[in-house]
């Protein structure tokens, strides 16, 4: 009887373990896969010319994912767009502050991507759509330009005071910032800079994130 027993519990022990080691497995593989998987970079609201999202089209408006969009009229304040899932991605205003700090963050709406709205007279349709753009190098800010040499020596004299900023310049942006925590006084100082520049018709070419520098970006 002992044997019998001592055997019948090996074999469900051995089938636990195997059901224990198949679970792993299935949750390794997902982990993987949400890794692997890239975040889309954008949505286009396009405006086609026929119905159900047929014929020619113009791009009405592109969201960046993730991105930080400082607004000054009536008052400071800045929206924050951030992805989602696979149809959906929502966007947040901060009021009194450009760079998406804070804890004046309120919930705006979401916004679908994919479905084809016609009009209702049916003289056009639109629909929103994801762009995948490759992600922007995050080396070294090639034309810094005023807002980027002053963010810079902003944060040489924070580090000097031992509050080092946590956010660094990167090529090919707007003067935003892509991050997660904020980025500072001298982050505000930057947005600010290059939203008044961006005012009299000299955009700024770089952003802050607060990103690793050697973050890779692995697309399927």
């Amino acid at each position: 009887a002992q044997g019998v027993c001592g055997s019948s519990f090996r074999k469900v022990a051995a089938s636990n373990s195997l059901k224990a080691m198949f679970q792993l497995r299935l949750l390794t593989a997902a982990a993987l896969l949400g890794q692997a998987a890239a975040k889309h970079s954008s949505a286009e609201l396009r405006r086609y010319t026929d119905a159900d999202c047929k014929g020619d089209y113009e791009v009405m408006n592109t969201d960046m994912m993730d991105t930080c969009a400082p607004k000054f009229i009536p008052g400071p304040a800045s929206i924050k767009i951030e992805y989602v899932n696979e149809t959906t991605y929502a966007t947040y205003h901060y009021k009194d502050v450009v760079d998406c700090s804070g804890s004046t963050r309120e919930f705006l709406e979401f916004l679908s991507v994919g479905p084809c709205v016609n009009d209702p007279l049916g003289q056009w349709s639109s629909k929103r759509v994801w762009i995948d753009a490759p992600t922007p190098p995050t080396a070294k800010c090639a034309a810094p330009g005023t807002c980027g040499i002053a963010y810079e020596a902003c944060c040489l004299g924070a580090k000097a005071t031992g509050k080092q900023c946590t956010c660094h310049l990167h090529n090919n942006g707007t003067g935003t910032a892509h991050t997660s925590s904020g980025c500072g006084t001298c982050g505000k100082a930057f947005v600010a800079c290059c939203a008044a520049f961006d005012l009299k018709g000299y955009p700024c070419t770089c952003d802050i994130t607060d990103a690793p520098a050697n973050a890779a970006t692995m697309v399927i």
